[in-house]
């Protein structure tokens, strides 16, 4: 499984526009130059100046592990499909365009057992509040995970249950009594697990949120 980086960073405008390629999709981040080509990133990215900030997920293409001023270390991201609205957002923002609202992806008020686990290997049930084709917000009791944090996620139960990555991208309330919203991460058998499980929550009837 590939390496997963979770980071948070602020882009001058100039700065996110010389490293974004809208043709190829791809986002060059002055960040993790210890990084190996093939990890994955989260990178919740804001524009300076802008007060707009939003997370874009990548596998790492390239890696400057050296620069100068006008050429930064850092790492070149393939950006997945999800977050090439996000990417292109965060452009406009940068430009200095009119910004108009972005519709999100339906998500559906849903009661789902989980079983989550942190980066420290501290492990708890929890239950989702609504579910959509690529997250949740989950009820959390006690202290808080911290945005940008990466959990493990089990979809069902027993040994051969898929377990899917996430990434933390809200926290909200007052411990005991919070809420966290979690964006999955990457493919495979648990991305699809969790593709069933969010389109049998819109089959039950459940209301969007």
């Amino acid at each position: 499984m590939a390496k997963l980086h979770s980071i948070e960073l602020n882009l001058a405008p100039a700065q996110y526009l010389a490293g974004w390629n809208p043709e190829s999709g791809k986002l060059f981040l002055p960040a993790l130059s210890d990084a190996r080509s093939g990890d994955e990133v989260a990178a919740r990215v804001g524009i300076l100046g802008q007060g707009i900030r939003a997370t874009v997920f990548g596998a790492v293409a390239l890696v400057r592990r050296f620069g100068r001023p006008s050429l930064p270390p850092g790492v070149e991201l393939v950006l997945d499909a999800t977050s090439l609205p996000a990417a292109r957002f965060l452009a406009l923002a940068a430009r200095g365009e009119p910004i108009e609202f972005r519709e999100r992806e339906p998500r559906h008020v849903a009661t789902r057992p989980l079983r989550v686990r942190g980066e420290r290997g501290e492990a708890r049930s929890a239950t989702t509040l609504n579910v959509s084709q690529g997250g949740c917000a989950l009820a959390w009791a006690g202290p808080l995970p911290g945005v940008g944090e990466v959990l493990a996620v089990k979809l069902g139960d027993g040994l051969l249950a898929p377990t899917a990555r996430a990434v933390v991208c809200w926290a909200a309330g007052v411990p005991p009594q919070g809420a966290v919203g979690l964006r999955l991460v990457g493919e495979g058998r648990a991305a699809r697990a969790w593709r069933a499980m969010a389109e049998d929550a819109a089959r039950s009837g459940g209301p969007a949120a």
